[in-house]
Protein backbone atom coordinates (compact mmCIF):
# COMPACT_ATOMS: atom_id res chain seq x y z
CA UNK A 1 0.00 0.00 0.00
CA UNK A 2 1.56 3.25 -0.91
CA UNK A 3 1.10 6.28 0.94
CA UNK A 4 1.52 10.23 1.26
CA UNK A 5 1.76 13.09 3.51
CA UNK A 6 -1.15 14.40 5.59
CA UNK A 7 -2.21 18.09 4.88
CA UNK A 8 -0.83 19.29 8.11
CA UNK A 9 -2.89 21.20 9.90
CA UNK A 10 -2.11 20.92 13.44
CA UNK A 11 0.96 22.78 15.24
CA UNK A 12 4.33 22.42 13.70
CA UNK A 13 7.80 23.85 13.84
CA UNK A 14 10.80 23.41 12.57
CA UNK A 15 13.69 21.13 12.73
CA UNK A 16 17.04 22.65 12.04
CA UNK A 17 19.11 20.54 9.33
CA UNK A 18 22.07 20.08 11.61
CA UNK A 19 19.49 17.43 14.07
CA UNK A 20 18.12 15.76 10.61
CA UNK A 21 21.94 15.42 9.32
CA UNK A 22 22.34 12.78 11.96
CA UNK A 23 19.34 10.94 11.65
CA UNK A 24 21.87 8.20 9.76
CA UNK A 25 23.71 8.12 12.49
CA UNK A 26 21.60 5.75 14.58
CA UNK A 27 21.73 7.83 17.45
CA UNK A 28 18.22 7.69 18.44
CA UNK A 29 18.66 9.08 21.86
CA UNK A 30 20.30 12.29 20.43
CA UNK A 31 17.70 13.04 18.23
CA UNK A 32 14.48 12.34 20.74
CA UNK A 33 16.90 14.93 22.79
CA UNK A 34 16.83 17.04 20.47
CA UNK A 35 13.28 17.01 19.59
CA UNK A 36 12.46 17.11 23.12
CA UNK A 37 14.65 20.38 23.16
CA UNK A 38 13.10 22.24 20.05
CA UNK A 39 9.25 21.57 21.34
CA UNK A 40 9.45 22.43 25.21
CA UNK A 41 12.60 24.75 25.04
CA UNK A 42 14.05 22.78 28.15
CA UNK A 43 17.44 21.92 28.78
CA UNK A 44 17.69 20.85 32.34
CA UNK A 45 19.11 16.87 32.30
CA UNK A 46 16.78 15.88 34.81
CA UNK A 47 13.71 16.96 33.23
CA UNK A 48 14.84 15.18 29.82
CA UNK A 49 15.65 12.06 31.14
CA UNK A 50 12.56 12.03 33.11
CA UNK A 51 10.25 12.67 29.96
CA UNK A 52 12.10 10.56 27.75
CA UNK A 53 13.12 7.85 30.22
CA UNK A 54 16.44 7.44 29.86
CA UNK A 55 18.52 4.91 31.86
CA UNK A 56 20.05 7.79 33.98
CA UNK A 57 20.07 11.95 33.95
CA UNK A 58 24.69 11.79 32.74
CA UNK A 59 22.77 9.88 29.39
CA UNK A 60 20.53 13.03 29.38
CA UNK A 61 23.61 15.29 29.75
CA UNK A 62 26.05 13.82 27.33
CA UNK A 63 23.23 14.59 24.82
CA UNK A 64 23.01 17.97 25.45
CA UNK A 65 26.72 18.11 25.34
CA UNK A 66 26.75 16.66 21.68
CA UNK A 67 24.06 19.24 20.77
CA UNK A 68 26.37 21.94 22.11
CA UNK A 69 29.24 20.65 20.23
CA UNK A 70 27.15 20.39 17.02
CA UNK A 71 25.85 24.01 17.23
CA UNK A 72 22.26 23.35 18.43
CA UNK A 73 22.50 24.92 21.78
CA UNK A 74 24.92 27.53 23.31
CA UNK A 75 25.98 28.41 26.98
CA UNK A 76 23.57 30.00 29.17
CA UNK A 77 24.21 34.00 30.17
CA UNK A 78 25.84 32.88 33.81
CA UNK A 79 25.24 36.66 34.06
CA UNK A 80 21.65 36.37 33.12
CA UNK A 81 18.74 35.36 35.85
CA UNK A 82 19.06 31.80 36.59
CA UNK A 83 16.40 29.44 38.47
CA UNK A 84 15.55 30.67 42.18
CA UNK A 85 16.15 27.97 44.13
CA UNK A 86 13.30 26.59 46.12
CA UNK A 87 13.04 28.35 49.55
CA UNK A 88 13.09 25.67 52.74
CA UNK A 89 11.28 26.07 56.02
CA UNK A 90 13.46 26.84 58.63
CA UNK A 91 14.35 23.64 60.86
CA UNK A 92 11.75 22.87 63.43
CA UNK A 93 12.55 23.42 66.92
CA UNK A 94 12.15 20.13 69.37
CA UNK A 95 8.87 21.34 70.77
CA UNK A 96 7.74 21.49 66.93
CA UNK A 97 8.99 17.97 66.49
CA UNK A 98 6.95 16.70 70.16
CA UNK A 99 4.07 18.47 68.79
CA UNK A 100 3.91 16.89 64.93
CA UNK A 101 5.01 13.31 66.50
CA UNK A 102 1.87 13.70 68.65
CA UNK A 103 -0.24 13.86 65.33
CA UNK A 104 1.70 11.19 63.32
CA UNK A 105 2.77 8.38 64.26
CA UNK A 106 5.65 7.36 61.72
CA UNK A 107 7.88 10.33 62.99
CA UNK A 108 8.58 8.10 65.77
CA UNK A 109 8.97 5.31 63.63
CA UNK A 110 11.35 7.39 61.15
CA UNK A 111 13.86 8.27 64.50
CA UNK A 112 13.08 4.88 65.71
CA UNK A 113 14.68 2.72 62.50
CA UNK A 114 17.39 5.81 62.33
CA UNK A 115 18.51 5.09 65.49
CA UNK A 116 19.12 1.11 64.56
CA UNK A 117 21.05 2.43 61.80
CA UNK A 118 23.18 4.45 63.46
CA UNK A 119 23.62 2.02 65.85
CA UNK A 120 22.61 4.29 68.80
CA UNK A 121 20.21 6.86 69.90
CA UNK A 122 21.11 10.31 67.77
CA UNK A 123 20.93 13.74 68.73
CA UNK A 124 18.02 16.13 69.46
CA UNK A 125 19.29 18.69 66.38
CA UNK A 126 19.97 15.11 64.31
CA UNK A 127 15.74 14.14 65.27
CA UNK A 128 14.95 18.02 64.45
CA UNK A 129 16.73 17.59 61.36
CA UNK A 130 15.02 14.36 60.38
CA UNK A 131 11.38 15.19 61.19
CA UNK A 132 12.01 18.60 58.93
CA UNK A 133 12.95 17.38 56.01
CA UNK A 134 9.76 14.41 56.22
CA UNK A 135 7.63 17.38 57.11
CA UNK A 136 8.76 20.65 55.97
CA UNK A 137 10.61 19.48 52.98
CA UNK A 138 7.78 16.69 52.38
CA UNK A 139 10.67 14.14 52.14
CA UNK A 140 8.49 10.63 52.05
CA UNK A 141 9.12 8.39 54.95
CA UNK A 142 10.17 5.40 52.36
CA UNK A 143 13.24 7.81 51.12
CA UNK A 144 15.05 9.34 54.32
CA UNK A 145 15.16 5.55 55.27
CA UNK A 146 16.39 4.52 52.34
CA UNK A 147 19.43 7.20 52.74
CA UNK A 148 19.77 6.45 56.53
CA UNK A 149 20.38 3.21 55.17
CA UNK A 150 22.89 4.12 52.81
CA UNK A 151 24.76 6.82 55.33
CA UNK A 152 24.91 4.35 57.39
CA UNK A 153 26.58 1.93 54.73
CA UNK A 154 28.95 4.73 54.20
CA UNK A 155 30.01 5.37 57.31
CA UNK A 156 27.96 9.05 57.77
CA UNK A 157 25.69 8.09 60.89
CA UNK A 158 24.78 12.12 60.95
CA UNK A 159 21.40 13.67 59.67
CA UNK A 160 23.46 16.28 57.96
CA UNK A 161 24.72 13.64 55.24
CA UNK A 162 20.60 12.36 54.82
CA UNK A 163 19.87 15.85 54.57
CA UNK A 164 22.64 16.47 51.05
CA UNK A 165 22.05 12.39 50.04
CA UNK A 166 17.96 13.29 49.99
CA UNK A 167 18.15 16.77 48.61
CA UNK A 168 20.53 15.82 45.86
CA UNK A 169 18.39 12.94 45.16
CA UNK A 170 15.55 15.13 44.71
CA UNK A 171 17.56 17.24 41.92
CA UNK A 172 17.94 14.83 40.03
CA UNK A 173 13.96 13.44 40.12
CA UNK A 174 15.04 10.34 42.81
CA UNK A 175 11.44 11.12 44.73
CA UNK A 176 9.86 7.64 46.24
CA UNK A 177 11.92 4.66 48.35
CA UNK A 178 11.71 3.01 45.28
CA UNK A 179 13.77 5.47 42.83
CA UNK A 180 15.95 5.45 45.64
CA UNK A 181 16.44 1.66 45.59
CA UNK A 182 16.84 1.64 41.89
CA UNK A 183 19.52 4.69 42.09
CA UNK A 184 21.91 2.74 44.65
CA UNK A 185 21.37 -0.58 42.96
CA UNK A 186 22.88 1.52 39.80
CA UNK A 187 25.41 2.64 41.64
CA UNK A 188 26.17 -0.56 42.97
CA UNK A 189 27.01 -2.03 39.27
CA UNK A 190 28.62 0.45 38.42
CA UNK A 191 31.23 0.17 40.96
CA UNK A 192 31.32 -3.18 39.94
CA UNK A 193 31.82 -2.30 36.56
CA UNK A 194 34.48 0.24 37.45
CA UNK A 195 36.14 -2.84 39.24
CA UNK A 196 36.38 -4.87 36.39
CA UNK A 197 37.15 -1.96 34.03
CA UNK A 198 40.07 -1.59 36.54
CA UNK A 199 41.55 -5.23 36.49
CA UNK A 200 42.36 -5.19 32.89
CA UNK A 201 43.30 -2.22 32.74
CA UNK A 202 45.97 -3.10 35.44
CA UNK A 203 45.34 -0.04 37.22
CA UNK A 204 43.33 0.77 40.64
CA UNK A 205 39.03 1.26 40.24
CA UNK A 206 39.45 4.24 43.08
CA UNK A 207 41.99 6.38 40.91
CA UNK A 208 39.83 7.03 38.20
CA UNK A 209 37.97 10.72 38.24
CA UNK A 210 34.66 11.62 38.23
CA UNK A 211 34.53 12.38 34.66
CA UNK A 212 36.54 8.77 33.46
CA UNK A 213 33.69 7.03 36.25
CA UNK A 214 31.00 8.97 33.57
CA UNK A 215 32.97 7.32 30.62
CA UNK A 216 33.15 3.74 31.64
CA UNK A 217 29.12 4.39 33.02
CA UNK A 218 28.01 5.31 29.13
CA UNK A 219 30.44 1.85 27.84
CA UNK A 220 27.60 -0.02 29.79
CA UNK A 221 24.65 1.91 30.16
CA UNK A 222 24.96 3.99 26.90
CA UNK A 223 27.11 2.07 24.43
CA UNK A 224 25.52 -1.49 25.55
CA UNK A 225 29.44 -3.18 26.06
CA UNK A 226 30.29 -5.67 28.62
CA UNK A 227 33.83 -6.52 30.02
CA UNK A 228 34.40 -8.79 27.10
CA UNK A 229 34.66 -5.12 24.72
CA UNK A 230 36.67 -3.58 27.10
CA UNK A 231 39.65 -6.81 26.49
CA UNK A 232 39.08 -5.87 22.87
CA UNK A 233 39.63 -2.42 22.74
CA UNK A 234 42.86 -2.65 24.62
CA UNK A 235 44.09 -4.80 21.76
CA UNK A 236 43.45 -2.15 19.61
CA UNK A 237 44.81 0.76 21.94
CA UNK A 238 48.32 -0.04 20.93
CA UNK A 239 49.33 0.35 24.96
CA UNK A 240 47.36 3.31 25.03
CA UNK A 241 45.23 1.98 27.58
CA UNK A 242 43.40 4.76 29.24
CA UNK A 243 39.97 5.34 29.74
CA UNK A 244 39.49 8.54 27.73
CA UNK A 245 41.50 6.52 24.69
CA UNK A 246 39.54 3.28 25.43
CA UNK A 247 36.07 5.67 25.04
CA UNK A 248 37.59 6.76 21.66
CA UNK A 249 38.06 3.47 20.30
CA UNK A 250 33.90 2.86 21.87
CA UNK A 251 32.86 5.64 20.16
CA UNK A 252 34.28 4.87 16.56
CA UNK A 253 32.92 1.27 16.96
CA UNK A 254 29.42 2.75 18.36
CA UNK A 255 29.25 4.72 15.32
CA UNK A 256 30.06 2.41 13.14
CA UNK A 257 27.59 0.15 14.01
CA UNK A 258 29.02 -2.24 15.86
CA UNK A 259 27.32 -3.92 19.28
CA UNK A 260 29.11 -6.65 19.87
CA UNK A 261 32.25 -8.68 20.51
CA UNK A 262 31.22 -10.31 16.78
CA UNK A 263 30.62 -7.51 15.23
CA UNK A 264 34.08 -6.01 15.67
CA UNK A 265 35.63 -9.55 14.98
CA UNK A 266 33.16 -9.77 11.76
CA UNK A 267 34.48 -6.48 10.71
CA UNK A 268 38.34 -7.02 11.60
CA UNK A 269 37.81 -10.31 9.21
CA UNK A 270 36.89 -8.42 6.70
CA UNK A 271 39.25 -5.11 6.82
CA UNK A 272 42.22 -7.83 7.35
CA UNK A 273 43.05 -5.65 10.87
CA UNK A 274 46.34 -7.26 12.42
CA UNK A 275 44.35 -8.21 15.58
CA UNK A 276 42.80 -11.93 14.63
CA UNK A 277 41.42 -14.58 17.54
CA UNK A 278 44.02 -16.92 18.14
CA UNK A 279 43.06 -20.72 19.55
CA UNK A 280 42.39 -20.38 23.65
CA UNK A 281 45.44 -20.50 25.89
CA UNK A 282 45.34 -23.27 28.96
CA UNK A 283 45.17 -21.53 32.15
CA UNK A 284 47.33 -22.29 34.66
CA UNK A 285 44.82 -24.35 36.52
CA UNK A 286 44.93 -26.75 32.65
CA UNK A 287 41.21 -25.18 32.00
CA UNK A 288 40.86 -23.46 28.54
CA UNK A 289 41.21 -19.78 29.39
CA UNK A 290 39.91 -16.74 27.69
CA UNK A 291 40.38 -15.96 23.78
CA UNK A 292 43.61 -14.49 23.40
CA UNK A 293 44.97 -12.52 20.37
CA UNK A 294 47.76 -12.95 17.95
CA UNK A 295 48.72 -9.95 15.95
CA UNK A 296 49.60 -9.75 11.86
CA UNK A 297 51.90 -7.31 10.60
CA UNK A 298 48.93 -5.83 8.47
CA UNK A 299 48.33 -1.88 9.59
CA UNK A 300 45.44 -0.98 11.91
CA UNK A 301 43.07 0.14 9.53
CA UNK A 302 40.33 0.93 12.84
CA UNK A 303 39.36 4.71 13.06
CA UNK A 304 40.31 5.75 16.77
CA UNK A 305 38.84 9.30 18.21
CA UNK A 306 40.43 10.43 20.97
CA UNK A 307 38.66 13.11 22.89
Amino acid sequence: MLYKLAELTGETFAVPQLVLNQLQRGEENLIRVALYILTTRSTDPADIARALRLKSTAAAQRALDFWYGAGLLEHADPAGPGPEAPIRAPRMTSAEVAAASGRDPHIAALVSECQKLFGGAISQGDTNLLVSLYCNDKIPLETLLVAAAYSAQEGHRSAKYIERVVLRWRETGIVTGADAERYLHLLEKRRENEKKVADVLGCDAGLFTSAERRLIAGWFEDFGYDISMVQEAILYAEGKNTVRYINGIFKSWYAKGWRSLRDVRAAAAISGSNIQPAAPAPSPGGQTGPDRMTRRKKPLQFLVEEE
